[in-house]
């Protein structure tokens, strides 16, 4: 497969990759970057942001050209997600580009599956423009072999809320708390999370930190000493190694889940993790087959054969290094298959 990637990135480099793609490319991924903190649990596989933004318009692109779509082919259906854009960015980035207003995308699976985009404007206004959105998106959508989505566009609903005066009190003293607790964290080194609900604090701690009661009583200290109340601090304690696999995992299930909800040929209907086995990741796939059906077989044969693909694949394994999996794939009458390593 390596080869097959090589092929495709020449191919796109020769053809298609230039100076001003290059630099809009960058300039994108900069203006992106720059106001948030990367989150830990964004994609951990070391691409530049400016190569997987590339392959991202490489794959647009092999919607529309029969000569890209040819090399785009060569590779497998998960990789080519791995390594792309996320789609709602993509679709985003185009219809801004067209002068759209776009003021949200999103994904619902029940009762279809339908990829919604939320438009500003009024009723009339977005009607109007309805037809060209959905076409934009479907196309997109196709361009990676999503062929599962519906395309719902529709007009934002969403107004700013406005806050009474005793909310805004409420919101400022939230925020005093998480402030002091954020800095007392961050003095040990730890910048996880915070919870806050009812006068209690809910903070979290790796299992390998030794002041665990330290930490909690200085956080009642401070908050006191500030006169911001009194607080019940809980500590909910993690396991470190576990949550570095998650880490590492996080990417790969999450295109797992793209894939497999995203084409009409696996029939999936639901896809979850769980993480608490010491001993393996375990992953769940639900298809809508019974295995009384006919096509049962050759629906899971087929999830089979992408996930092994995927999971045995070098830039996957560069990230799961020697963790055990287990794969489930459960069929409509609960019949389980079962990828193991």
């Amino acid at each position: 497969m390596e080869k097959d990637l090589k092929e495709v990135k020449d191919y796109y480099q020769q053809n298609y990759f230039h100076d001003e793609i290059a630099n809009r490319i960058k300039d994108r991924v900069q203006q992106q970057i720059q106001p948030k903190r990367i989150n830990w649990w964004r994609r951990l596989f070391y691409f530049s942001g400016a190569a997987v933004a590339a392959f991202g318009v490489f794959v647009v692109l092999a919607f529309f050209s029969p000569a890209v779509a040819e090399v785009a082919a060569k590779v497998p259906f998960l990789n080519m997600i791995f390594k792309s854009q996320p789609i709602s960015d993509v679709i985003l980035t185009t219809l801004t580009e067209k002068g759209y207003k776009v003021d949200g995308i999103g994904v619902r699976y029940e009762p279809k599956k339908v990829m919604s985009v939320r438009l500003q404007g009024t009723e009339e206004e977005v009607n109007k423009d309805k037809p060209e959105v959905k076409k934009i998106v479907k196309d997109l959508l196709l361009s990676r072999g999503f062929d599962a989505y519906g395309v719902r566009v529709e007009a934002s609903q969403f107004t700013p809320p406005v806050l009474s005066e005793e909310e805004q009190k409420i919101e400022e003293l939230n925020k005093q708390v998480f402030d002091v607790v954020s800095n007392v964290l961050k003095s040990y080194g730890n910048e996880e999370p915070i919870g806050l609900a009812n006068k209690t604090i809910e903070i979290n701690l790796p299992n390998t930190e030794t002041k665990k009661d330290e930490i909690k009583q200085k956080i009642q200290s401070q908050l006191a000493e500030k006169g911001l109340g009194t607080f019940t601090v809980n500590a909910v304690v993690y396991n470190v190694k576990k949550r570095e696999r998650e880490m590492r995992w996080s990417d790969i299930i999450t295109t797992i889940a793209d894939g497999m909800f995203s084409s009409k040929k696996y029939k999936v209907i639901g896809v979850g993790y769980t993480n608490r086995s010491a001993e393996f990741m375990q992953i769940t796939i639900s298809t809508s087959v019974s295995s009384k059906d006919a096509d049962y077989e050759e629906v899971t044969d087929r999830i089979e054969d992408t996930i092994r693909e995927f999971l045995t694949s070098k830039e996957t394994k560069e990230i799961i290094k020697d963790d055990a999996y287990k794969v489930f794939i459960r069929s409509k009458d609960k019949k389980e298959r079962v990828i193991t390593r």
